[in-house]
């Protein structure tokens, strides 16, 4: 997808901008000529991401912040509203994984995946919702990455998968709420996807299965039909369409990407 200036005027929220789809995404907000505020945990890597994305032209505003907490989510989104007012784009990108079979997961990972993938975004969502709502925000856009394993359960991937099937749900719910107030919300499903965070899975997930971490990642790429992993871009240029107004009569969905590998 061409980048254009279809967002100038407009603000985009990622969370998770310091690597990965996170930070893709608030890239591609920037080369679309929005202004962007970025969220992270990772201090260091947010304030990266948002100098390398300033010479765009665009405004940043990199927040390290555990959105995780409640009260630190909404005290970073009071600073939002004061600095930028109206918030047209949200993007809950922040997630975490842990290996392990679900039967055997120590309640404290348990917590801290859904407490980062799902409690998270629905924060994020409820606090940016009502934000668009008191600016009189049209067409405002709400979008998640979701995952393919929120549709076919993972081996040594369960709190993740459970936690993406509640993104899901999450989706629909919202999409339904926020119709009457001109807010779309969609999330994306990716597959596997080039970025830190899945070279981690297959370093942990890979010894859990009995092979490399080399073996496992071949293993899962020859899975899928098209043969390969995603790339960090193409999932943030669906989320950019998502965001578009070319994308305004679809809500409450998930759309995924991953290469034909939920088809068999």
């Amino acid at each position: 997808m061409n980048a254009t200036q279809q967002f100038a005027g407009r603000t985009a929220v990622v969370t998770g901008a310091a690597r990965g789809m996170g930070a893709a995404l608030a890239r591609k907000y920037a080369e679309n000529g929005a202004d962007v505020v970025l969220l992270d945990l990772n201090g260091d890597g947010v304030a990266a991401t948002a100098a390398e994305i300033a010479t765009l032209g665009v405004k940043t505003f990199p927040i390290a912040v555990n959105i995780a907490d409640y009260a630190a989510a909404e005290a970073a989104m009071k600073k939002v509203d004061a600095e930028c007012g109206a918030v047209h784009f949200l993007a809950n990108c922040a997630g975490i994984s842990t290996a392990g079979k679900i039967i055997d997961v120590a309640e404290k990972d348990w917590d801290r995946v859904l407490d980062v993938n799902l409690k998270a975004a629905w924060t994020m969502s409820k606090l940016v919702a009502h934000n668009m709502i008191a600016h009189k925000v049209e067409k405002g856009k709400i979008v998640s990455i979701s995952s393919q394993a929120s549709k076919i359960g993972e081996d040594g991937n369960g709190v993740y998968s459970v936690s993406k099937a509640g993104m899901n749900m999450l989706t629909q719910v919202l999409g339904l709420e926020l119709a009457p107030h001109g807010i779309s919300v969609t999330a994306v499903c990716p597959g596997y996807v080039r970025t830190d965070m899945v070279v981690q899975v297959f370093k942990e997930r890979g010894p859990l299965m009995g092979m490399t971490p080399e073996a496992y990642e071949k293993t899962l790429t020859d899975s899928v039909p098209m043969g390969r992993m995603a790339t960090p871009e193409e999932i943030a240029d669906l989320m950019i369409f998502l965001s578009s107004d070319a994308a305004s009569y679809i809500t409450g969905v998930t759309i995924t990407s991953a290469g034909g590998k939920t088809l068999i």
